[in-house]
C-alpha cells in the first residue's frame, strides 16, 4: 500500500503529537491511537493492519476498525493525504458498506460507517448504481453519532456538508443533499420540476403545484407502459432534451393506498418523515429507469378537477413556458437569454395541455390517448 501524505508532517512537540498541513496551514494534535494509525500508515501498513495493530493495544475489533475508518475519513475530508493505493479494504469497510452511484453525469460515493445503515438506506438508490469510473464528485459519509445519524459530505478536499438527522430522517436528508448538490453544478442550462416520463422517443413532462398529484399519476403512467425518467426534476440539456433525475418515487402517505394497487410492494417498504412533515415511501422503479436525454413531446399541467371524467384542454406555449419557469432553477439562481432561448426552442414541436382531473384511471387512459 502507498499511503500519500499531502505536505503533510507527523513531529513530537515533547511528549504531544501532531500534524502539521502545510497547505492548509494548520496544526493537527493526534492522541495515541490516531498518531499510532498516521505512523502505520506511513510505513507501508494497510489500513486492516493498523487496525489490527490497535487490536494488540487493547481495542475490540469493532472499535479498532472503526476508529481507523473514522480517522482515515476525517484525514480525508481534511486533505491531508492524497492517495491511499491498496488491494485491500478499509478496515470495517468493506465493499458492502460502499455504494457508487451514478445521477444526471454525477458520479456519487456513499460510504456507510455501519452495515445497518447500508440496510436502511441503500435499497433507495440500488436503481442508480453504478461501477466507480473515476473518482466520485461527490462523497457521502454516513455515521452513527449517539442517538442520530451525521452525513458529512467531503467535495475535493473540502467537507460541503456536515449534518445530523434522525434515522427516520435519514434517507429524506440523503435525498435533498445530492439534490441540491446537483443543482448546484449548474451542469444543465435549467432544472425543470416536473416527472419526466418516456414515450415512443419522447418525454412528457408532467407539472403542477406541490400535492397536485405528480407523483401519483407518473406511478400510474409507468405501469401502463411509459419508462420512468423521476417524479421531480428534468433536467434542459445543451441539445434542447429533457433528461429525468430517477430518484426513487416519493410517494406520500395519502397516496400510499391508490399507488399499492399497482405496486404492491410500496406497503413493504419503510417509511420516511421528511423536512415537511410528510411521511413518505420511496419507491424504485420496477424497471431500469430512462438514462437518455429526449426531445419534449408533451408538457402536461395537471388540476384538480371537480368532474368525475378528465377535462384535457390545450395550453398556449407561452403560458407553458411561464407555468415551467415559476418552479424552474437555474444556476446562480438567474436564467440566462441563451437558456431561455434553449427552452423556447425545445417546445417547439411539443404538445402542451392543462389536465384537469379527479378520476386516476380516468387521467391515464386520456394520457395514453394522448401521448402517441
Amino acid at each position: 500500500m502507498v499511503f500519500g501524505a499531502a505536505n503533510t508532517v507527523f513531529v513530537l512537540v515533547g511528549e504531544r503529537q501532531v500534524l502539521f498541513s502545510e497547505r492548509r496551514q494548520e496544526v493537527y494534535e493526534l492522541n495515541d491511537a490516531a498518531a499510532y494509525i498516521w505512523c502505520r500508515l506511513q510505513d507501508g501498513a494497510t489500513p486492516d493492519a493498523a487496525a489490527e495493530g490497535l487490536v494488540g493495544l487493547g481495542f475490540s475489533q469493532d472499535a479498532a476498525g472503526c476508529h481507523v475508518r473514522n480517522m482515515l475519513d476525517e484525514w480525508r475530508r481534511l486533505g491531508l493525504f492524497d492517495r491511499m493505493d491498496t488491494d485491500g479494504a478499509w478496515p470495517g469497510a468493506d465493499d458492502d458498506r460502499i455504494q457508487n452511484l451514478r445521477i444526471a453525469g454525477l458520479n456519487i460515493c456513499l460510504r456507510y460507517g455501519r452495515s445497518s445503515l447500508r440496510r436502511l438506506v441503500a435499497p433507495t438508490f440500488a436503481h442508480l448504481e453504478a461501477v466507480a469510473a473515476g473518482p466520485a464528485d461527490v462523497s457521502l459519509a454516513l455515521e452513527v453519532d449517539g442517538d442520530r445519524i451525521r452525513l458529512v459530505g467531503v467535495e475535493g478536499d473540502t467537507a460541503s456538508w456536515d449534518t445530523v438527522c434522525t434515522a427516520d430522517e435519514i434517507v429524506p436528508a440523503v435525498k435533498a443533499l445530492l439534490t441540491a448538490e446537483l443543482l448546484a453544478r449548474g451542469r444543465h442550462p435549467l432544472a425543470i420540476h416536473a416527472a419526466a416520463l418516456a414515450r415512443d422517443g419522447r418525454m412528457l413532462l408532467l407539472c403542477g403545484t406541490p400535492g397536485v398529484g405528480k407523483t401519483t399519476l407518473a406511478m400510474a403512467l409507468v405501469q401502463a407502459g411509459f419508462g420512468y425518467g423521476g417524479d421531480d426534476i428534468a433536467l434542459l440539456t445543451e441539445d434542447g432534451e429533457v433528461a429525468g433525475v430517477p430518484f426513487a418515487a416519493a410517494i406520500k402517505s395519502g397516496a400510499w393506498a391508490m399507488v399499492s394497487r399497482c405496486r404492491p410492494d410500496l406497503m413493504g417498504l419503510p417509511a420516511f418523515r421528511r423536512p415537511d412533515g410528510q411521511d413518505v415511501r420511496y419507491l424504485p422503479p420496477d424497471h431500469l429507469p430512462v438514462s437518455t436525454a429526449l426531445p419534449i413531446g408533451w408538457v402536461v399541467v395537471l388540476r384538480r378537477g371537480r368532474s368525475a371524467f378528465p377535462v384535457l384542454t390545450p395550453l398556449d406555449r407561452v403560458a407553458a413556458i411561464r407555468l415551467i419557469l415559476a418552479e424552474a432553477s437555474a444556476p446562480q439562481g438567474r436564467l440566462s437569454t441563451a437558456a431561455f432561448r434553449l427552452l423556447a426552442r425545445s417546445l417547439g414541436n411539443a404538445e402542451c395541455h392543462a389536465l384537469d382531473f379527479s378520476d386516476l384511471d380516468g387521467a391515464v387512459q386520456t394520457l395514453l390517448r394522448t401521448c402517441r
